[in-house]
């Protein structure tokens, strides 16, 4: 495969940090404890409300490798998934965990393998968890010391490394004290996930559609006085007993695991559509005309159709709008929102007319479906996206949003990283994952495999 080059700056609108342990360091000794009870980790667990264990990203959590830090340099589903069915030395968890999902100065190394000029960092479980904590005080304790830490953090290169502020979001006027604050740290984005966990939904829907004044106006109008952008952030429903009882639902994504249904496999959007629906049609976008919405990790494909349906149905229900105006929901999007998407969204370069100026790219490294931007590259230009439309989606428009000066750091792709001999590569991986891709035509061969390294795995074997 010949290796590619580009000429324009390459902007990673969402990747991640696998929540470093520094960040409690960055909480002042006064305020410890007050954290502890609000949201701690280690390595092996972390501790929301001081009692309650939740997965925290540490390597001590997995008994393979670390799956929050898999996706980087040079890496594919296929290695991956073989990756998945091995039993791993604690020298092979090592190599293929990348240390960029914690180390500033090792995640350069890795975004110039992966043709990354700049990268808009975005925490992890944090952002899983933190909605749930029950202390006001301590969350907002934390936010600040996660806060301190990005500044840091993204000091170590500050035109290449850019930061996500958390914020108090249990408290909305906690909320907004903060987004001014990051903004003057330097932060570009300020981070809500859309969802009901404290009973109090992030939007401002309250008292009244036409006057506003509910209990986030104060927020929304934090990010137009600071001008930072508000970043839509979903996540799998948690697995655990939420802080107002059993019953209550915070997600829309708990409903598919009361359905004893994965919930990773819909959440992430459902979260999202649900959450863009409502905005899109009460007129959410007008109130807050300067306001400007960056939707993350929720794919994009779904667009197009979502738009569409809310403009017929805002036609529609016309004379039940009052006094709203009547920009459409699609104009509204348009005006004042971007979305992210990944390197395999062939329905997003399908139909790259409508994404032009809204499509960011984004590589969700260092998470199992992360991908670096060679692979969009590719796959674009198969889908016959002009090279100027991929300059924007794969840069220009994240940039532009964040208010951002372009930079270039790399042109070529890399030539291919030797891996040592125990690691899935070449022909014997592709004949794997072809054989796995089928299993029911290859249950015999699939059985004799697992039995094959079950024997390897009881005589002291890698796999």
């Amino acid at each position: 495969m010949d290796r590619l080059t580009k000429s324009f700056s390459v902007f990673d609108c969402d990747a991640h940090i696998n929540d470093p342990l520094e960040i409690w360091d960055h909480v002042p000794e006064s305020k410890k404890e007050l954290v502890r009870n609000t949201y701690w980790r280690g390595d092996s667990e972390a501790w929301l409300n001081g009692t309650q264990p939740v997965m925290g990203g540490g390597n001590g959590h997995f008994p393979g490798y670390n799956p929050i830090c898999i996706a980087g340099p040079q890496m594919n589903k296929r290695i991956m998934r073989k990756l998945n069915s091995m039993q791993l030395t604690p020298e092979q968890k090592a190599y293929v965990h990348h240390d960029g999902a914690i180390d500033p100065k090792a995640r350069l190394i890795e975004m110039d393998l992966m043709g990354i000029d700049q990268v808009l960092v975005i925490p992890t479980m944090m952002i899983m968890h933190l909605p749930f904590a029950t202390n006001v005080a301590g969350v907002a304790a934390f936010c600040e010391a996660y806060n301190d830490f990005l500044t840091a953090w993204c000091g170590e290169v500050p035109d290449r490394l850019f930061g996500a502020a958390m914020l108090p979001i249990q408290d909305p006027q906690l909320a907004a004290t903060e987004i001014h604050r990051a903004s003057e740290l330097g932060h570009r984005v300020g981070l809500i996930r859309p969802i009901d966990a404290n009973a109090l939904y992030p939007n401002d829907d309250a008292p009244s559609l036409l006057s506003g004044g509910g209990p986030f106006d104060a927020v929304f109008k934090a990010f137009e006085d600071t001008g930072m952008v508000l970043g839509m952030h979903t996540f799998p429903a948690p697995n655990y007993a939420h802080p107002l009882g059993s019953d209550y639902l915070a997600s829309p994504g708990e409903l598919f695991s009361r359905a004893r249904t994965d919930s990773q496999t819909f959440s992430f959007i459902h979260e999202m559509q649900v959450w863009m629906a409502q905005v899109l049609m009460t007129g959410f976008l007008d109130r807050y005309p300067n306001l400007r919405m960056a939707i993350f990790e929720s794919n994009a494909e779904w667009v197009p159709y979502t738009l569409d349906t809310c403009d017929r149905l805002f036609k529609l229900y016309a004379r039940e709008r009052g006094n709203l105006k009547n920009r459409l929901p699609s104009e509204a999007f348009y005006d004042q929102c971007v979305i992210s998407f990944e390197s395999d969204e062939e329905g997003v370069f399908a139909q790259h007319e409508q994404y032009e100026n809204i499509g960011i790219w984004a590589s969700d490294a260092y998470h199992h479906d992360g991908a670096d931007v060679w692979s969009a590259m590719r796959r674009m230009t198969r889908a016959g996206v002009p090279a100027g439309v991929q300059e924007k989606l794969l840069g220009g428009n994240a940039r532009r949003f964040y208010g951002i000066e372009p930079k270039v750091f790399v042109t070529e792709e890399a030539p291919p990283i030797e891996r040592p001999d125990w690691f899935p590569q070449g022909p014997e991986l592709e004949a794997w994952a072809d054989l796995v891709a089928r299993p029911r035509e290859n249950a015999e061969a699939l059985a004799a495999m697992h039995s094959d390294a079950t024997a390897a795995s009881g005589a002291g074997g890698s796999y």
